[in-house]
Order: structure tokens, then sequence, then C-alpha cells
């Protein structure tokens, strides 16, 4: 088992004082701290200390594939498949929507062959992964998340008096076609008539106290003059509560407002991006990348599993899974050959095996390889734990993992 360094991402959406005050955080410069990483991406890998010597995670992994990641995960996916994040948002990030595994399989080729640079700013696919992810909120949390139903946009669009063909045709006959167009048109607004319509936007949104006026308000606040501004009108307003979860698929428009919270992704960077950023937007390939459903926040909200101190959160994707662990009494935890990354929310927590002691204080973590076996937590606290949502079969198939858990031991068994 192995304590983690972990790297910390300056965005400028982040919060300066929410980390540090949470977690401890060091931050002498007072600079905004939007995540902490852990886990084996290639531009950001955590580090342990092996023999002595801080060493990455990745080389460690590439020097011992199967006793760390474990046969199943090495051969479905020959990397640490997931990411785990702590997030603080002070600042709406970008609107953005993340592509398909087969998409970004091709975009990636395509670029590829056409000699983009990974580096650079106008390259979309970063790599050939999809990057479905999880928001588990640990304050208040509030984000933008998937397509309004038809009539709740059309409503929003009819309120708002724009006189413009598209929206004219959509609340005429609201359908996925349609909302495409209305999109597409939103985006592509010209510079003259966008600030005519975003002054507009806002000045509307300052005369009502109602949830789509109070968001357009609130990220008006650092971005008056982007067409991100419009999304309001279109997408899911989601308020989480402490303990809540949010799932963001693939193809579904999404940015996060404001709060903090642990994240986990597969671990990808591939982004496609649509407003509330100064980065590369390439309409024609996002547009390609997005599914035009109705979407309702009950489906995308994530109910866990509960067992007595035990809180899974279940999702169709094999790359991770999420479960949170409020610790009375001593708890028994296996591996079953996968790698897990822990994350010490609240309290000091022991780590015991056999052979070893590892004492996690809060905001630490730690990395527990696929050939660990089990261990015992131990302490007053709540850890976040990640891994991956695959078990091996006696005949060595792979599948996506079911949750057991009985008698207060958290087992993670098939």
């Amino acid at each position: 088992m192995y304590k983690l360094k972990n790297c910390v991402q300056h965005y400028a959406w982040g919060s300066s004082t929410a980390l540090t005050q949470r977690f401890g955080l060091a931050n002498p410069a007072h600079l905004p701290i939007a995540e902490v990483w852990m886990g084996a991406h290639p531009s950001a890998s955590s580090t342990l200390l092996v023999q002595g010597q801080w060493k990455s995670l990745a080389a460690e992994i590439a020097a011992h594939p199967v006793a760390m990641l474990g046969r199943a995960t090495y051969e479905r996916f020959h990397q640490l498949p997931f990411l785990l994040k702590l997030l603080a948002a002070d600042q709406p990030l970008s609107i953005q929507v993340h592509p398909t595994k087969l998409a970004a399989q091709q975009g990636f080729e395509r670029e590829d062959n056409l000699r983009i640079p990974l580096d650079h700013l106008n390259r979309n696919y970063r790599d050939a992964n999809h990057k479905p992810e999880v928001i588990y909120a640990l304050t208040p949390f509030k984000a933008l998340n998937g397509f309004k139903s038809f009539n709740e946009i059309a409503q929003a669009f009819q309120k708002f008096e724009w006189d413009h063909p598209a929206v004219k045709a959509f609340i005429q006959c609201p359908d996925s076609v349609r909302l495409r167009q209305l999109f597409i048109a939103c985006l592509r607004l010209e510079e003259e008539e966008k600030q005519r319509v975003l002054t507009r936007l806002i000045q509307s949104a300052d005369q009502q106290e109602v949830e789509i006026e109070q968001t357009i308000r609130m990220i008006a606040k650092v971005w008056p003059d982007d067409r991100g501004l419009l999304m309001p009108l279109f997408l899911n307003i989601i308020d989480l509560r402490p303990g809540e979860a949010l799932y963001l698929a693939a193809g579904t428009p999404h940015t996060y407002l404001q709060g903090m919270g642990v994240e986990i992704m597969a671990n990808s960077d591939n982004v496609l991006r649509a407003g509330l950023t100064t980065k590369h937007i390439d309409i024609d390939e996002l547009v390609a990348n997005v599914q035009f459903h109705e979407k309702k926040v009950e489906q995308l909200t994530l109910s866990p599993l509960v067992n007595g101190n035990h809180s899974h959160y279940p999702v169709p994707d094999p790359d991770f899974r999420l479960s949170i662990i409020t610790l009375i009494s001593p708890v028994m935890v296996s591996t079953h050959g996968l790698p897990q990354i822990l994350l010490c929310l609240e309290g000091t927590l022991n780590l015991i095996s056999e052979e070893q002691c590892l004492t996690l204080s809060l905001g630490e973590s730690a990395f527990i390889p696929a050939n660990q076996g089990a261990f015992t937590l131990e302490g007053q606290g709540q850890v976040a734990l990640a891994t991956v949502g695959l078990t091996a079969s006696p005949t060595g198939n792979v599948s996506l993992v079911k949750e057991r858990i009985s008698d207060g031991v958290s087992d993670f068994k098939m």
C-alpha cells in the first residue's frame, strides 16, 4: 500500500480557499486551486514512495502492470483506467461534451493522420478514450447537465421572446432535429447579433427571481459576452446537496458552476467545448458528438446503493466505480485483484494489512495495488474508495462488477 503525492491544477475557475479550508491544502501564493489529481494520467501522474524514493505511479504501473493493475484490468485497459479528483469550482467551467469511445478512437486516429501535435491548441482529441464522469458533492454543488424536456426548452425561449427563425421553428415543433438547429444557431451567432441577444438576456434576467434567470446572472458575472450564457435555456439546472452525486455521460452537454466535490472519470482528456471558455471551440465536431435527447434530472443524478455505513454509486461504465465509506467500526476490504485509490474525506484512518500499517489523515490518499489482497480500515472518519468496475470470472472473462455488502463488511465482491 502506498501513500500518494498528487498534482495540483491551478485552473482559473478554481477556488483559492475551499480546498485549503476543508483539507488543509497548502496555498501560500493564494492561487486558485481547481483540482487535485489522484491517478496515473500521463500529463500529471501521482507519485508514490518506493524503497525510500518517490516514483511516478504511471511508471511503476508500466514496470509492474499485472501486480499493480491485476490481470483483468491490464488485459482490458492496459493502464489505470480511472482518475480520481478533488475539485473546487469558484466560477463556471466551460460548457462541454465528451465523445463516446468509438468517436474518440476515430477522432484521435483522424487527427494523428493529419499530424496535428497532441499539445496543439486546436486539437480536439488528446487520446483515444471516452470520458464518462461522476461528481460527488462535498458542499452544495450547482451544475448544468443534459437537455431539459423539449417543452421546457420551448417555454424558456418563448419567454425570452427572441425573434429568430430557429427559435420559431423549435417552438412550433419541439423535437431533436429542431433542437439541433437551434443549438447550432446559438453557437454560430455573429458578433453584433450575439451582443444584442446577450445584452437583452442579461437585462431580462435582472428583472426576475426564478431559477433560469438566477443562473444566467451567476454566469454573467464571469462570462457576460459568451454564447454559453444561453445554455441555461437548454440544460437542466441541478443543485446537489452534500452526499448526492451526478453522472455525466458521453454526448451530454454539461458544466459545473460552483461547489466542491470528489470527481471520478475514465482516464481521458477529451473535451469538446461549447462556450464559457477562451479555449478552442470546434462547432462541427462538437455537434457531431452531442446527443440531442431530453434528460430528466432523475436520470442524471445517482441514487446510491446503501448498506449500513457504505454507499456505492453505480454507473454503466467498466472504467470506474465510486464508494463512500463512513467508518464507525473496523471494516475489512479486499481488492479482489483490482487496483484501488482511497481518499480520506474526514478524520484519520489506518489501513492495516499483515505486513503494513498506513495512516491517512484528512485529504491524504493511497494507492492499493491489485495484488494486495485484503486489508482492514480502522479509525473514525470517511473515505472515498475508487476502483475499476470489472471483476474476473474463473474462466478469465471480465464483466461489470456487482456490489455485495454483508454483515457490515465491505468486500467489493461479485
